[in-house]
């Protein structure tokens, strides 16, 4: 069976996600990991906790562990060395 996936990034608006299997149209949840967009600390953290709130028991453990040091992490503002990782959750 294939899986398709059709993504439209707006670098000044929402990424748009479709997604189809067997060639049917499937609701798609979009997890969006793109921490070099400009986040500042504190927004950055209530975009991760959506996600991992949102997420299936199967795409929050891979969530995880994508998270844990996000590709781009160096440009989210105000981070001071805190873990990408609410050591609370």
């Amino acid at each position: 069976m294939t899986v398709e996936a059709v993504i439209v990034r707006d670098p000044d608006g929402p990424t748009s996600v479709w997604v189809f299997v067997g060639g049917e149209p499937v609701e798609a949840v979009e997890s969006c990991i793109d921490a070099g967009a400009g986040w500042d600390w504190d927004d950055w953290t209530e975009h991760r906790d959506e996600m991992l709130a949102g997420a299936s028991p199967a795409a929050r453990e891979l969530l995880l562990t994508l998270l844990d040091g996000p590709p781009g992490g160096v440009y989210v503002e105000g981070r001071d060395d805190r873990p990408w990782l609410d050591p609370a959750a």
